[in-house]
């Protein structure tokens, strides 16, 4: 586990890297461009890593209790990887025109992303894979792997001054990184339950997973096809946006590659399911007040020194911020339980909830830019968080039976 904590920092700090070369190799509209594709290309993986979780969970649990099903994790990845990648252009099409506002060719855009999908929907079942087997060295290599290709692209995207169409490129390359650590790994693995029933269980997932990526890395998108530049009365919409991502990856990131071993700890533990999910809610949380504080305090002098001056936010809306990403890190813990309980509704439900409640803050309600987008940060995680919470609670009680369904799905 060593090893993938320490790949799970270096992804953090190569994301954080990539993006700040990008601010200051593209122009400023520019940079609004690349980082609301950005969101959107890691919002649509996010969606796909609901097939690594419940791999991750099958593997897992046939391992510990014995059980053997049918299921297949790499036919249904690549069933998920074709529609997925005729989505991304049918998609790309409509909605990247209003996301790169011409700052970039659209079929480029849409080509880049449609390609980096259907790569990421492989990667996501080989991560399900090694993180079911316990492999950990090795999935530490793959994040690793993904990681560090953009970031020594970006160094040198930024040193020979390479555009947005370099950027959006760099954003999806990483991809490719499954197929260099495949070598070795079992094609044959097993599931504990029959391949209709896994099939199911990774579309709820993939639900829960694509909502959690629309809070996680997807917020931007929204953010820049919901208000107008100079919305703002503090700050630019380039600049939350910014503010927003940079907040987020110290904390969320990391977690986002501990999903894996956050299940395979409630798995191990689902007899002392509370008392296990305690620690890390608490520990998130923990980490997010000082991170506040630290945000607060350091953030502002960092922005003005390392960053463009329209790019600037203020202490106290970046520690907001800070919070705001430890209440969607306390979700993805809660998300990690329910789903190691197979309570695969719940779990679906809980994210789509806080999305709903993020957004429809976002959109609908009479507040500026910067008081509207950190009350939807902070609200829709806590009520999603709540969901699961009733869910386990509930589950706990009736003696671990499935909310709902368990068992259907």
């Amino acid at each position: 586990m060593r090893a993938l904590s320490l790949a799970t920092i270096f992804a953090a700090l190569a994301g954080f890297v990539v993006i700040y070369l990008a601010s200051w190799t593209l122009p400023t509209a520019g940079f609004a461009a690349f980082q609301a594709y950005w969101g959107l290309f890691f919002a649509a993986t996010g969606f796909l890593d609901g097939i690594m979780q419940e791999t991750t969970r099958g593997v897992s649990s046939s391992r510990e209790s014995g059980r053997v099903g049918s299921g297949r994790p790499w036919r249904l990845g690549a069933w998920i990887g074709g529609g997925v990648l005729v989505l991304a252009l049918v998609v790309g099409a409509l909605w990247l025109p209003q996301l790169l506002r011409g700052e970039a060719p659209v079929s480029v855009a849409a080509a880049f992303l449609a390609f980096g999908l259907l790569t990421y929907a492989f990667q996501a079942v080989l991560s399900g894979v090694l993180s079911g087997l316990g492999l950990w060295r090795r999935y530490a290599g793959l994040v690793a792997l993904d990681s560090g290709v953009r970031l020594l692209l970006a160094l040198a995207a930024w040193q020979l001054g390479w555009g947005i169409v370099a950027f959006l490129l760099i954003t999806v390359v990483g991809a490719l990184s499954w197929l260099f650590v495949l070598w070795g790994v079992p094609r044959s693995v097993l599931i504990d339950v029959a391949h209709p029933t896994f099939t199911r269980r990774v579309g709820s997932a993939m639900l829960a997973t694509g909502a959690s990526a629309a809070l996680i890395t997807g917020f931007p998108v929204f953010v820049q096809s919901t208000y107008e530049p100079g919305s703002g009365t503090v700050v630019t919409v380039a600049g939350i946006i910014n503010a927003v991502t940079l907040t987020r990856a110290p904390i969320l990131v990391p977690l986002q590659r501990f999903q894996s071993a956050l299940i395979v700890r409630f798995v191990e533990h689902r007899e002392a399911l509370y008392r296990a999910l305690v620690v890390p809610v608490l520990a998130v949380l923990g980490i997010g007040v000082i991170g506040a504080v630290a945000a607060w305090l350091l953030g502002p002098w960092i922005l003005s020194v390392f960053f463009k001056p329209d790019l600037y936010v203020p202490g106290g809306l970046l520690a907001v911020l800070t919070f705001a990403s430890a209440c969607t890190g306390s979700l993805m813990v809660t998300g990690a339980a329910t789903l190691a309980s197979e309570l695969h509704k719940a779990y679906v439900v809980g994210w789509v909830v806080a999305s709903v409640v993020a957004f429809g803050v976002l959109w609908l309600a009479p507040l500026s830019l910067e008081a509207g987008v950190s009350v939807a940060l902070i609200a829709g995680p806590v009520v999603g968080g709540l969901v699961h919470a009733a869910a386990l609670r509930g589950a706990r009680a009736g003696g671990g039976a499935e909310m709902t369904d368990h068992g259907k799905m």
